[in-house]
């Protein structure tokens, strides 16, 4: 009886992991009889064989690996000689190429990131440095949030990096990805990697500005900042833009919330502290009663707005309300909160 209910446990875990979701690569690879092709995984840290297979006479073949959490970096390879894929999550690509022709092939059918990534990798080797990073700019700001952004602004060439940090012009591409994916996927290990080292060459940068460089830094710091206009209780538009320089609260609430005088008495609290240092707070509601909202935030002392679209949300990805997040003073989200406490041991970093 022990030994039929291991049988059938076993059976169980194998079915149960059969049916684990997973992304599919197939096609040809032509003159390439005998060799082996690998799907490979490339992490941050290292690349793993997800599968592979021997290529007979026609050059068929048909590859799996686990799907994604996140969006991520894969190849298809061949000794030496590879392909980078974007993969999002389940789904089927193909590529038909030659061998050849493997490391520079944009033949990608199912996935439009896989075929902008060849792109970049064939301008890259073909143009000159500032033609090809005048392309790959046009692609980061096109989505600074995808994979192809993130690809773009770390290729280098001959050792050099396309994209200098040291640059502040530069570092801004870098700013506005990590901005843009922190918003997207803030606990993606690519992202938290990523903002660590912007905000690492922003706090070196920092300590060697006089406050003159320091405003002029950030007012050249724009495509990183992901501006919201709205208008107040008096009809005026309010921009979050205005408050760039300020340390800001940005607020994703509404009057009928539970517990919504404790959490209004939270705001009040961090704002009788910290606005003479430097903190402004930003409030949006997403009221529907217009008279609601008036007569909730008429006595708050900071900037309050309201939406009658989920433009401001789907902008920083709101899926709760309420929701906080965080902005230093170059315009970069720092963090999004539920936590007071957290939010203001962060806000103490960055006054």
């Amino acid at each position: 009886m022990k030994k039929i209910l291991f049988v059938c446990t076993s059976f169980l875990l194998f079915a149960a992991c059969s049916r684990a979701p997973q992304f599919e690569v197939s096609g040809t690879i032509t003159d390439a009889q005998g060799e082996t092709l690998y799907l490979e995984h490339t992490g941050l840290t290292a690349t793993e064989v997800e599968d592979s297979c021997l290529l007979s006479s026609d050059g068929s073949y048909c590859l799996h690996g686990a799907a994604p959490e996140f969006p991520d970096f894969y190849r298809l390879r061949i000794g030496n000689t590879y392909a980078v894929l974007a993969v999002d999550s389940v789904e089927h690509i193909s590529l038909t190429t030659s061998l050849d022709s493997l490391s520079l092939t944009n033949d990608f059918v199912g996935s439009p990131q896989s075929v902008q990534i060849a792109q970049l990798r064939r301008s890259l080797r073909t143009q000159p440095i500032d033609d090809h990073r005048s392309y790959a700019q046009s692609v980061i700001l096109a989505n600074p949030r995808s994979l192809t952004a993130y690809y773009a602004v770390f290729q280098s060439k001959q050792g050099e990096p396309v994209f200098d940090m040291s640059d502040p012009k530069q570092l801004n591409y870098y700013r506005a990805v990590a901005t843009s994916m922190s918003i997207a996927m803030p606990d993606y290990v690519r992202t938290k990697t990523l903002c660590a080292q912007v905000i690492a060459v922003m706090t070196a940068e920092r300590q060697a500005l006089n406050a003159m460089a320091l405003r002029q830094y950030i007012d050249e710091s724009e495509p990183a900042f992901l501006d919201i206009e709205l208008p107040n209780i008096y009809g005026d538009t309010c921009r979050l833009s205005e408050h760039k320089g300020k340390v800001i609260v940005l607020d994703f609430s509404h009057s009928q919330m539970d517990q919504g005088n404790a959490y209004v008495l939270a705001l009040r609290e961090l704002d009788n502290k910290y606005h003479k240092r430097g903190l402004d707070i930003f409030s949006v509601s997403v009221d529907v009663s217009k008279l609601y909202w008036e007569e909730w935030v008429k006595n708050l002392p900071w900037t309050c707005v309201r939406t009658e679209t989920t433009a401001p949300l789907l902008t920083y990805n709101v899926t709760t309300i309420p929701t906080l997040f965080l902005i230093d003073r170059t315009g970069m989200v720092q963090g999004r909160y539920t936590d007071f406490n957290q939010l203001e041991q962060d806000i103490r970093k960055f006054l």
